[in-house]
């Protein structure tokens, strides 16, 4: 499997994890259910993924801040 697929399926699972997760805190909350262990759960493994997606992705994440923080004006330059 190519790293490409690999973080396609990660980003393609983190949706559906957030989109259960909504769903679930939305029955949760409706039901007004305290110890909701699905929901639970559901957010841990969002975080999870969340953390993988952030780990395979980082360098780009970095490269994209780093451009952003280039390409801002300076305020205090006269």
């Amino acid at each position: 499997m190519k790293r490409m697929d690999f973080n396609f399926i990660v980003s393609a699972l983190l949706i559906v994890s957030l989109c259960v997760t909504g769903a679930l805190g939305y029955i949760q909350s409706e039901l007004e259910l305290r110890r909701f262990v699905p929901h639970r759960y559901a957010a841990y493994t969002t975080l999870f993924l969340a953390a993988l997606h952030v780990g395979l992705n980082g360098e780009r994440l970095w490269h994209y801040l780093r451009r952003f923080k280039k390409t801002k004006p300076d305020r205090n330059a006269s």
